[in-house]
Parts: C-alpha cells; sequence; structure tokens
C-alpha cells in the first residue's frame, strides 16, 4: 500500500497498536504502520509487562523490579517508534505494569480514544477456542472500538475487503450492528482505494421486499435489491445459503480478500462460554486479517 491524495476521510483516527514484550517480530505494529499511512492516523504503542514471582527474586524489590522493567520496556518502545516517527506519522508510547494486560488494552483503548485496536493473533488452541479463554475473544466483547486481528505480516496486496452482514427481518438489533460494519468497512475500503464486498448468509428465505422496506411491486432480484439497500454494486453483494461460519470463510478464501470486516455481539459470562458468536468461530477458520466490530 502506498499513501496516495485520495480523500483521507479517517484522518485523526488513533490506532492503538499491541506491542508484545516476549518477540521480536511484531506483525501488528507492521500492518499498523502501513494502515496509518494510507489513513493519515496516528499510532499508540500500548505494552504491558509484569515478572514472575521467580523473576521478581533477581531484584532487591518488588518497587525495584517494576520500575527497572517498565523503564527497559520504555526504552524499547521508544526504539521501535524512532523509525515510524522519521515516516512522518506521529506516534505516542505507553507501558503498563499489569499481569491482565488483555484488560489493560481494553480500558487503554478508551482512555485515549483510540478508534482501532491492532493485535497479532495466532492460532487459539481447542481447549481455548472451547471456553473463551484467549485474549483475542476478551477483546472482542470488551474493546470500545473495532479490533484488527493481524494473522500475517505479508502485506495486502489484492486490494479487497469483505464484510458479512446479517439479514433478518425479524431482529431489529442486526441493523444497528449491520450500520457500524458497513460503515468501517465504507471507510476504510474508502481510504485505501481497497473494492468492498458484502456477504450473507441465508439459512432461510427473507422477505427481501419487506426487509428493505421497498416497494411491493418491486420486481428486482433478491441480490440486487439487498445491493441497492447497502449502497453497493450488485456483482459485490454474495447471499449464501448455509450456516454464517461456513458461507464466511468459504467466500473469504474463494476472494482471496484482504480484510474480513465482521461483527461480534457482547456476551458475558456462561452465555458467552456455551453460544459464543460466528466472530469467535470464524477467526481461526480464515488466514486473512479481521476486523471485528462491536
Amino acid at each position: 500500500m502506498k499513501l496516495t491524495s485520495r480523500d483521507k476521510n479517517m484522518a485523526g483516527n488513533k490506532l492503538l497498536v499491541v506491542i508484545d514484550p516476549l518477540t521480536d517480530d511484531q506483525m501488528a505494529l507492521g500492518r499498523a504502520v502501513k494502515l496509518a499511512l494510507e489513513i493519515n492516523a496516528s499510532l499508540h504503542l500500548f505494552c504491558c509487562t509484569y515478572l514472575s514471582e521467580d523473576e521478581l527474586l533477581e531484584y532487591s524489590s518488588r518497587k525495584d523490579a517494576k520500575h527497572s522493567q517498565v523503564q527497559e520496556t520504555k526504552d524499547w518502545l521508544q526504539e521501535l517508534a524512532q523509525p515510524i516517527k522519521n515516516q512522518g506519522l506521529e506516534v505516542s508510547c505507553e507501558v503498563v505494569w499489569n499481569q491482565r494486560w488483555e484488560m489493560m488494552v481494553a480500558q487503554a483503548a478508551g482512555r485515549v480514544d483510540a478508534t482501532l485496536i491492532v493485535k497479532s493473533s495466532f492460532q487459539h488452541s481447542a481447549l481455548s477456542r472451547k471456553f473463551k479463554h484467549t485474549s483475542d475473544f476478551y477483546l472482542m466483547r470488551a474493546a470500545p472500538c473495532p479490533v484488527l486481528l493481524v494473522k500475517s505480516d505479508e502485506a495486502w496486496q489484492n486490494s479487497i475487503i469483505l464484510a458479512a452482514v446479517s439479514l433478518n427481518e425479524h431482529e431489529p438489533e442486526h441493523d444497528v450492528l449491520n450500520n457500524r460494519i458497513l460503515t468501517q468497512a465504507q471507510r476504510l475500503a474508502k481510504a485505501t482505494g481497497f473494492e468492498l464486498h458484502l456477504v450473507s448468509a441465508i439459512e432461510k428465505t427473507p422477505n427481501f421486499v419487506k426487509l428493505f422496506h421497498l416497494l411491493e411491486h418491486s420486481e428486482a432480484p433478491d441480490q440486487q435489491l439487498a445491493a441497492e439497500r447497502f449502497g453497493i454494486p450488485s456483482a459485490n453483494m454474495h447471499l449464501r445459503e448455509g450456516k454464517a461460519k461456513a458461507v464466511i470463510t468459504d467466500l473469504t478464501q474463494e476472494l482471496h480478500a484482504d480484510l474480513l470486516v465482521i461483527g461480534t455481539a457482547a456476551r458475558a459470562g456462561v452465555q458467552a462460554t456455551l453460544v459464543g458468536n460466528t466472530a469467535e468461530k470464524i477467526l481461526d477458520k480464515v488466514e486473512t486479517d479481521v476486523m471485528v466490530v462491536g
């Protein structure tokens, strides 16, 4: 991707980048820098550090350990930030001492008014997926802004964004989430010049005329009606029968989409453990980056 004279309608955005203190391979940072150059955003590098009880024994006191570790991490973040600043981007850094780093990320995003959290994501174990015990799943539900989960350090090459929407005439709350998904996807597509596609899994045949509040005598095909409703070309509207997980996963692979934008319903406690949501089910099924909108 390269910076162009295209209208930067996401200007002023701040991307909170989750820096992993346990590795030098910062996929999220690489993706965030490229994205920030495209949309003219600033970056906030956030790192949460903590020491185990055994590691604390190496210091004279817990206070000394905390001070030393935090300062060392701050210096490291400044080293990471300098080359980015040299590219003309505004970069701030923050280090927090806490064991529950995923909670700190969500809080920091709200505190600095981040418009997007960018985090590296790796394959989760079957046990973690079953009980939703992962930082990714936590941020999906708790983050105050969308979360971009980066699956690869490869550049986006196909210039395609796929957004998953839900068509259900009996659940008006889906309209609210659809609007949020569409807003994020359209803004990013406009800023980057990428082609936007929409997909909806159809498990039962909806009344599209009623669903979109159109004239009863409309004879337009369902796909055309849906495309007109969402303001995209008919060829970019994909209505497919089947379960959402399979439909969205298959089309993401067929289109070789660079980014999948999908919504998530906030759930907590037993409901989150037993029910989950489509975003959580799909995350480990696709190789592309995933932006989760709540």
